[in-house]
């Protein structure tokens, strides 16, 4: 709890310092507002970036070794570009697999899981850590992926709880976490030792069919808004004003409070649009 509470604070700090000066220079006029406020927020994120990785580092090391916060926020400093390379790797894996229908990212997502707690604790690195997780899971998939469901809904169960679930919440977190290193614990025991296969070449893949696929939306969605504004801009398409009840739903659902109703009328309405950007001439 105590590396996870200080993680947190300064992952905050880091992205919100930046913002001081930047709004200070804007509010005297230091310069143009365009580079000062892009210089900050390239700032800020990679800051919090940077510093969430080793609170998550961190965390990891703390749940996996029995040492004090202090030791867990050294150790973790040290060895947060190995891990933020595994979790990389990790995170690749499971979003191709998503790409390809979900199922495999689900189950990737499992196998995989555990290949930041060998990391952290040191008995293998990069892509050793990654095929050493698949090893080990594959023979007792099931098992693992049912603990690993129970403990995430456990942590996740408090946040149900009227008015003072968000209290609780931070504090049972740190239990997922430490169950998860638990198990992975549990899985190092496993006899005889399962072989490892080479998983190079698979991640690999499916990091390019990631990749892939989010240049292939961006690309898509990128073409669309240009259509959408030169088919109204040159006149061949009307936009149509969403009446009053439409825009409410527009706003609550925007806002993050909006209704079952609220999010169909929205989809209509976009659909709608949509539709007509298409029948433009």
């Amino acid at each position: 709890m105590g590396v996870l509470a200080l993680g947190g604070l300064a992952t905050a700090a880091g992205v919100f310092l930046p913002l001081i000066p930047a709004g200070l220079a804007s509010l005297f006029g230091v310069g143009p507002a365009w580079l000062i406020w892009g210089v900050a927020s390239t700032v800020s994120l990679l800051a919090g970036l940077g510093l969430s990785t080793w609170a998550q580092a961190a965390a990891i090391r703390a749940a996996a070794r029995d040492e004090s916060a202090g030791d867990a926020l050294r150790t973790g400093w040290n060895q947060t570009p190995a891990f933020a390379l595994v979790l990389s790797l990790v995170m690749l894996a499971a979003g191709g697999g998503f790409v390809l229908l979900i199922v495999p990212g689900l189950a990737l997502s499992a196998l995989l899981f555990f290949a930041p707690f060998y990391q952290m604790d040191g008995e293998e690195r990069g892509m050793g850590a990654v095929e050493l997780s698949f090893a080990r899971v594959k023979p007792v998939f099931v098992e693992v992926s049912v603990r690993l469901l129970l403990a995430g809904l456990i942590v996740w169960l408090p946040s149900w709880i009227p008015y003072v679930g968000w209290l609780i919440g931070p504090l049972w977190a740190p239990f997922g976490l430490v169950a998860a290193a638990r198990l992975a614990d549990d899985l190092k025991t496993m006899s005889p030792a399962p072989e490892r296969p080479a998983l190079g070449a698979a991640v690999g893949a499916l990091s390019l069919v990631l990749v892939a696929a989010m240049f292939a939306v961006s690309l898509a969605t990128t073409r669309a808004a240009f259509a959408l504004y030169d088919s109204y801009a040159s006149g061949r398409m009307e936009l149509k004003a969403p009446d009053a009840a439409t825009a409410q739903a527009l706003l609550a659902v925007l806002q993050g409070h909006g209704t079952t109703e609220d999010r169909r009328r929205s989809m209509t309405y976009a659909i709608e649009l949509s539709s007509s950007a298409a029948a433009a001439p």
